[in-house]
């Protein structure tokens, strides 16, 4: 996959920079962008930077951005902006065409919080029109709206161009677990295991307890779909003379089936 990444704009101070408020978008474009790059590069993208520093106009700005998108066989032309005059994350391509990469950036940015603004029509946009390959223009959030430019410091550059990057590949960035959901779960967790060992021990106290060797009408119903859940994924493997499975490893396939099902 070879893809071109453009840090919008020229240089902060310069012609054809960018906006600025509570952010510099010229300066924050190439945070992110640069960030964006190495992510894609780690992941075995190969990346070609579209970024122009330096122009005496703007038309000569956009030219040189598209110039060097189309001078490779680029498979995804993206560029990063910031936004002035609202709230949120949106993204622009060709006629507004929906495709995997632009909605989970859309959807990933908002899982670190910012508004999704959805997938809108960029037609108008040079670099949109201009390149080659599908392409899309990113507005990250709005420089002048502080809700956006706080939470854009908070996140932080390098979270925003993980949650673009696994976009650009396809992949849905995987929501951490808050410090509530992570207590609450370790507490189940505990909660399981205390009930665990009460049931063993009384397993324990059986003088004959009955032995499972096959998911058949023998074995308790409570048990069966943990049971085949566990030899489904390879946990528990049978012999010759089936699973050889006694109460407590049942309870044992119960409580794994159960944990796996709440991890998920």
């Amino acid at each position: 996959m070879i893809v071109g990444i453009n840090c919008g704009h020229t240089v902060s101070g310069t012609v054809g920079s960018g906006a600025v408020g509570f952010l510099n978008e010229s300066n924050e474009t190439r945070r992110v962008g640069y960030k964006v790059m190495e992510y894609l590069r780690a992941k075995g993208v190969t990346v070609v930077d579209c970024t122009d520093d330096y122009s005496s106009t703007v038309s000569g700005n956009l030219k040189k951005i598209v110039d060097k998108a189309n001078a490779q066989p680029l498979d995804l032309f993206v560029s990063i902006h910031f936004n002035s005059g609202g709230r949120g994350t949106e993204v622009y391509t060709y006629n507004g065409e929906v495709f995997k990469q632009a909605e989970l950036v859309c959807e990933n940015m908002a899982e670190l919080g910012f508004i999704n603004r959805g997938i809108k029509n960029g037609s108008n946009l040079y670099v949109i029109r201009r390149s080659n390959a599908r392409s899309m223009l990113i507005e990250v959030c709005f420089v002048d709206t502080e809700s956006d430019a706080d939470l854009y410091n908070k996140v932080g550059a390098d979270r925003i161009a993980e949650a673009i990057s696994d976009a650009i590949v396809g992949e849905k960035m995987e929501e951490e677990l808050t410090m509530s959901q992570y207590e609450e779960l370790k507490q189940m967790i505990s909660e399981q295991t205390a009930r665990v060992d009460v049931l063993q021990n009384e397993v324990y106290k059986i003088e004959n307890p009955m032995i499972y060797n096959y998911i058949d009408d023998n074995m308790p119903d409570w048990a069966k779909e943990a049971v085949r859940w566990c030899v489904d994924n390879g946990i528990i493997v049978g012999t010759g003379s089936g699973l050889g499975l006694d109460d407590t490893k049942l309870w044992t396939c119960v409580v794994m089936y159960r944990l796996s099902k709440t991890l998920k």
